[in-house]
């Protein structure tokens, strides 16, 4: 009789996940101890950095670690073998991945099709996060209300639908951490305020292809900062 294994379809993250939460009940890294670099880790796992980054942010869901950005990943604890890792979260990664294949479009088409009173409320978004900046503060709802306002105005209802997906998976416990831990450096935030400024004004102007580049070059770099801005 053949003896097979069931393949597993769970996320790679979680899968590497798993092995770092193992060693720290086994009892490897005690609590407060700095995790090794997430280059080190990659290396010895045979993953990417981006899947390494995940499996730390799903640790810190769980619990099992604390993300200091700009430092490193440090061991919380005592902790229990019984943690649960957050299964249901999509990889932010692949997330951003399929923004960047289909918002820039949006963005194009919204500046084709979008309706005076889209602009205005375009405008009156903008309001909103620029007071936000002003104060040194960031808001990830003003965020997906100006992007699905974009969306809106490119007036195609199927593609609005699964952008409103994608934005939903954005508040899932992994995504939403991982760009929580972004919003705390304030060149982030500033540059994605400055895109954001772009992307309106080449759709106020009807310029598809400058909204276009405006909303590809926004969503590049929040995909580098994602992958660079953290060690």
């Amino acid at each position: 009789m053949m003896k097979l294994q069931a393949v597993s379809n769970r996320k790679l993250y979680l899968q590497i996940a798993d092995q770092i939460r193992d060693q720290i009940t086994a009892g490897a890294a005690a609590p407060g101890k700095q995790l090794p670099s997430e280059r080190d880790l990659a290396a010895s796992l045979g993953v990417s950095r981006p899947t390494l980054r995940e499996a730390l942010i799903a640790l810190e869901v769980a619990g099992l670690v604390e993300v200091r950005v700009g430092v490193g990943a440090f061991v919380r604890g005592p902790q229990s073998p019984g943690d649960g890792l957050p299964e249901q979260s999509h990889s932010p990664v692949e997330i951003m991945a399929v923004r960047r294949m289909l918002e820039p479009e949006a963005a194009a088409l919204a500046a084709q099709s979008i309706a005076p009173e889209g602009l205005a409320r375009l405008a009156e978004v903008l309001g909103h996060m620029q007071a936000d900046a002003d104060q040194d503060r960031w808001s990830s709802e003003w965020d997906r209300t100006l992007h699905l306002a974009i969306a809106e105005g490119a007036g195609n209802s199927m593609l609005r639908e699964i952008l409103d997906i994608l934005w939903n998976s954005r508040s899932e416990e992994v995504d939403k951490r991982f760009h929580d831990h972004l919003a705390t450096i304030s060149e982030v935030r500033q540059q994605i305020m400055e895109d954001h400024r772009a992307i309106v004004a080449a759709i106020v102007q009807r310029d598809g292809e400058a909204a276009r580049a405006a909303m590809a070059a926004h969503l590049d770099y929040v995909s580098a900062a994602m992958l660079n801005t953290w060690e």
